[in-house]
């Protein structure tokens, strides 16, 4: 069965998912609309918001050097 993609072997969106606290700041709530929008244009149908905020903390998964840079842009790397 775990061959099979999991958006097709799921019967319910969240599905196998545990619900946690996400905290997100207004303009990258206000964002998500712009990112849903262009996935939905390059994968050609409906993207649930489920699975591209997991897929995209697998991105992260998969390359923390990018989310080192933007947490240097926060200001993470300064000195107190």
């Amino acid at each position: 069965m775990s061959s099979i993609p999991y958006k097709l072997r799921r019967e319910k969106v969240n599905e196998g998912r545990e619900q946690v606290p996400f905290f997100l700041r207004e303009d990258v709530i206000n964002a998500e609309d712009e990112l849903k929008d262009t996935l939905e244009e390059m994968l050609g149908g409906t993207v649930y918001k489920s699975d591209y905020r997991e897929a995209a903390m697998i991105v992260a998964q998969r390359n923390p050097d990018l989310i080192a840079e933007v947490l240097r842009e926060w200001g993470y790397d300064l000195e107190a």
